[in-house]
């Protein structure tokens, strides 16, 4: 049986904003962002203009320093439970919704939701 994915909550995938892929948004995160009003997102979003009609929107950038951000500004420590949330969970980016792609992703990118003990005991809590 095909392993299916448990999240655990770990914040690995917005803790190390390391490539590309998770630096930044598509063109309809940053349009719905404008359309509900939240500068708190859109300003720490930089358009890039690559040539007529091509555009790259590079998130997180400190709106204060200009500076890419290492972590995600918007995970939540649980504090006295061990992992993260995210704090802007029903408007999060696209490719933050659809993190990992596939299982090989996820190993790729050292995600552990797919990883058989952690879903082991996850049917035994049930």
């Amino acid at each position: 049986m095909k392993p299916k994915f448990n999240c655990r909550c770990c914040g690995h995938c917005c803790l190390n904003l390391i490539d590309a892929y998770n630096g930044c948004v598509s063109d309809a995160d940053l349009e719905r962002w404008q359309k509900l009003g939240r500068t708190d997102l859109t300003d720490w979003v930089k358009t890039l203009h690559l040539g007529p009609g091509n555009l790259l929107h590079t998130a997180w950038v400190d709106p204060q320093t200009g500076e890419d951000v290492e972590r995600c500004p918007w995970l939540l420590d649980m504090l006295q439970q061990k992992g993260y949330l995210c704090g802007i969970e029903a408007i999060k980016p696209d490719h933050c919704r659809a993190y990992p792609e596939h299982e090989n992703h996820a190993t790729l990118t050292d995600c552990k939701g797919y990883k058989k003990e952690f879903n082991n005991e996850k049917q035994k809590r049930k």
